[in-house]
């Protein structure tokens, strides 16, 4: 542990997400004194329960440049995770939508840092913003080649102009500046009740409701790389203490899981004694997705996940059920229920049928 952080007045945004709850506790235990700014619109309080007396939190709408400034006020070091996220299903028929949402709270959190004389600013980017077909493993030049993947254009735009911006900033005014771009975080903390979620929480969803049997979208041969999220915080710290220009780098792991290996490992976590059916007239999207990590190494040669895939699928297979089942009353077969009482005021539909395709 280094004394980087020690007193360092940091401000999270989407600190109680997925990630970003993760990167608060991480903050918090090496002596930061951390500010969390997030609309709750995909986190939860929940997430910070472990650290929520010693932080500063604020409940902001990041799309308004004057909650931007209240939020930096005060801070040395911002951390921008907050973003507009939704499933692929959604984010390909509301480009506009999702450019517009995405963009402006980028534009705003880093003009509102420029503004209060932060110098050190970290940039949370997308894969999404690869063009489609890109090599694989996808070196960070690929993004100059052509235009981000289709079936996420408007996320993937949004991610795109603002890594230039912060670019940008970063030369005319002196911030320093890191920009991260990631792919298929995971963990026990994702939004359940989001609509059409990603693979693994929407394979988990399906296991609950008691599907049987369970379909797949494709031949199950196609690889992702998945890393927990709390890895994905650690890495993310480590990259803003030793980052020093505003060039974009992947962060993950390097292995990659095929489908078919993850829908084994769920449904065995999950006990599923039903016919698991692969149809590989379904599209499956690419057959590999994942990132070339040679800048990540370079930079921190020495990191290693401390989850598994297979302990971080179980502890979020487990979150899930306690999430839609507190009292344990799931049964094989259920067509729909209830989220559990303290969540049911956030509750989206978000179990449907139609979610079988997996290449997030």
């Amino acid at each position: 542990m280094s004394t980087f952080w020690n007193s360092r007045k940091v401000l999270v945004t989407g600190g109680a997400g997925l990630i970003g709850s993760y990167l608060v506790e991480h903050l918090v235990r090496e002596g930061a004194q951390v500010r969390v700014a997030d609309n709750l619109g995909s986190g939860s309080l929940k997430n910070l329960d472990s650290c929520l007396s010693s932080i500063d939190f604020l409940k902001l709408d990041l799309q308004d440049l004057g909650a931007c400034r209240r939020a930096v006020e005060g801070r040395d070091t911002v951390f921008d995770l907050a973003a507009r996220t939704v499933g692929i299903g959604y984010s390909s028929q509301h480009h506009g939508e999702m450019f517009y949402d995405s963009m402006s709270i980028s534009m705003n959190t880093l003009e509102a840092a420029r503004q209060a004389g932060i110098r050190h600013y970290l940039f949370v980017s997308s894969s999404c913003v690869y063009p489609d077909g890109s090599l694989i493993p996808t070196p960070e030049d690929a993004a100059e080649l052509n235009r981000p993947e289709s079936a996420n254009s408007g996320y993937g735009w949004a991610k795109r102009m603002a890594e230039l911006l912060a670019m940008f900033y970063a030369k005319e005014y002196g911030m320093r500046v890191a920009i991260v771009r990631l792919v298929n975080a995971y963990g026990p903390r994702y939004h359940w009740d989001q609509e059409e979620p990603h693979v693994i929480p929407a394979l988990i969803q399906r296991l609950l409701r008691g599907e049987n049997p369970l379909l797949i979208w494709g031949s199950g041969r196609q690889t992702r790389s998945f890393i927990h999220a709390s890895d994905v915080a650690a890495l993310i710290k480590l990259v803003l203490e030793r980052a020093r220009d505003a060039q974009p780098m992947n962060i993950g792991w390097v292995e990659e899981t095929p489908i078919s290996d993850l829908v084994a490992e769920l449904t065995g976590i999950a006990d599923f004694g039903g016919t698991v059916t692969y149809d590989a007239s379904k599209p499956e999207g690419p057959a590999r997705k994942g990132l070339d990590l040679a800048r990540q190494q370079e930079l921190i040669p020495d990191f290693v996940p401390q989850f598994s895939l297979r302990e971080g699928l179980r502890q979020t297979f487990e979150a899930a059920r306690e999430h839609y089942a507190p009292n344990g009353d799931v049964q094989s077969g259920v067509e729909e229920w209830a989220p559990s009482v303290s969540r049911a005021e956030e509750a989206k539909e978000s179990i449907s049928g139609r979610l079988t395709t997996y290449s997030d």
